[in-house]
């Protein structure tokens, strides 16, 4: 039976205009927060409960961001969720794809429209259909875009096995249309039969008016780590120009993420969090090493001139300069007189192996002090560290920057440095074989650089460890 309004009283009257009014008023609000036809879904099933974005175009659902994903990074996702370390899942049947983050790109470098970059681990690209496509889902305050991705993904590893299937790190990157920043971006491959793919949210990097001279970014960060060496570590940076250090925490434990955390509350540390797409995967660190590294240099690229790109038992130490900008302005001006401007520079590897005999008169907590003796440089090209030019790079391997944006392919790529400048002095075990370990410590060097910087570097790390002294008591470090 019909459900009639009765009009007999006035009492009424006014009763169903209220109604309509406040039927009216859910309605816009509905529209202005949720456009498109956002529809809220619980998705439960034995091994995830999350809440599901499903957003609906011309009857078709072509976005969801799942926050019951993979992992879990400082963001806020769509539905105000804060999340830390999460990897988000836009895989298929055709094809795994997992993401990291996504960001806006607006370099005048690029010579084009803006793009996004998404840093992500997926099968191998070749492994793509010839039939089957990548497709970008653009989410804007008032629409859902979608375009398909023209160019193939940028490598930055050289891949590792993922549930015992081949995986690689890649840069992938997306169009948008100039003068519009999307809020999250989308992934999903064609012919693949899933209308609904996650939405990651867009970041668009900071960019202050005056910018900072040195940024590092480093590998992700795990297990066990000294908290001695990691303070000497810091203390060195800052005592050569780096004024932000972009830490990745895969898995530290104890003592060393209590540094970690200490620096950060003091603003030299950026340190943010990752985690395995996987749950007891071997070595999965292998895999995510470079991914976060291209986070590191996309999430600063506008706030620093240049960035370096080191281990944590490793550094640049000039020799004729004082700090790390200073030569790194040398080599600008150097380069720049010859005709030949190149936009980065890679230093040569030099390892001070700590199998061979320490400076005992040096305590125990200081290493780069203590181990003076050096082993020959090693070859051309073998694990070099470098400093880049973060307006030009558009894909960093641990090594290398492996491309640069258009407005730079007219420039020199990669200069290696002369070791007379500098080397990259790497602190540990030699890992080498029996045989190359022994022939190569049987020919060693004193060095004595370090020294230049003793007196300074003992008072920072010494007033340091004072200082952390409660924060680390009762917190064990195995080895």
């Amino acid at each position: 039976m019909p459900i009639r309004l009765i009009w007999r009283s006035s009492n009424n009257k006014m009763l169903c205009l209220l109604l309509i009014l406040f039927i009216v008023t859910l309605v816009v609000i509905g529209l202005y927060f949720f456009p498109l036809g956002t529809i809220f879904t619980v998705v439960t099933s034995r091994k995830t409960i999350g809440l599901q974005l499903r957003f609906v175009v011309n009857d078709t659902a072509v976005g969801a961001a799942n926050i019951a994903a993979v992992g879990a990074a400082n963001r806020t996702v769509n539905n105000g969720t804060t999340v830390e370390g999460l990897w988000f899942n836009f895989s298929c049947e055709l094809f795994r794809f997992y993401a990291y983050s996504a960001f806006y790109d607006d370099r005048i470098s690029l010579l084009s429209d803006p793009v996004i970059r998404i840093i992500a681990i997926s099968d191998p690209f070749e492994a793509l259909s010839k039939d089957s496509h990548v497709i970008c889902v653009l989410q804007y305050r008032d629409r859902i875009e979608t375009f398909k991705m023209a160019d193939a993904p940028l490598a930055v590893g050289y891949g590792w096995p993922l549930k015992k299937k081949e995986a690689m790190e890649y840069v992938y990157t997306c169009p948008t249309k100039l003068g519009r920043i999307p809020q999250a971006v989308g992934i999903r491959i064609s012919g693949s039969g899933n209308a609904a793919t996650s939405l990651l949210p867009v970041t668009v990097p900071r960019k202050p008016d005056v910018k900072r001279e040195m940024c590092l970014c480093v590998q992700v960060a795990f297990g066990s780590l000294d908290p001695s060496r990691l303070i000497e570590w810091l203390e060195l940076q800052r005592l050569l120009g780096v004024t932000t250090v972009g830490v990745y925490d895969l898995s530290v434990s104890g003592a060393g993420r209590r540094v970690f955390e200490h620096y950060a509350k003091e603003g030299l540390v950026d340190l943010r969090r990752t985690r395995e797409i996987h749950p007891n995967e071997d070595r999965h660190h292998l895999l995510q090493g470079s991914p976060v590294i291209n986070d590191c240099i996309y999430r600063h690229m506008h706030e620093f001139r240049r960035i370096a790109v080191f281990d944590f038992d490793e550094f640049v130490m000039p020799r004729r300069h004082s700090n790390l900008p200073d030569l790194v302005d040398h080599l600008d001006r150097h380069y720049s007189d010859t005709g030949s401007p190149y936009v980065n520079y890679a230093f040569r590897n030099q390892f001070f192996f700590l199998d061979l005999a320490p400076d005992e008169s040096v305590p125990s907590r200081f290493t780069v002090l203590r181990f003076r003796t050096k082993v020959a440089i090693s070859a051309e090209g073998y694990s070099v560290k470098s400093v880049i030019n973060p307006q030009a790079c558009t894909h960093m391997h641990n090594h290398y920057c492996w491309g640069v944006t258009a407005n730079y392919t007219k420039y020199g790529g990669t200069a290696s440095v002369s070791p007379e400048l500098g080397v990259n002095q790497h602190y540990k075990k030699c890992h080498l074989s029996e045989a190359e370990c022994r022939s190569l410590m049987q020919n060693v060097t004193r060095d004595d650089v370090m020294l230049t910087l003793k007196s300074d570097l003992v008072r920072a790390v010494d007033a340091k460890t004072e200082e952390l002294r409660v924060e680390l008591e009762g917190v064990t470090y195995e080895p």
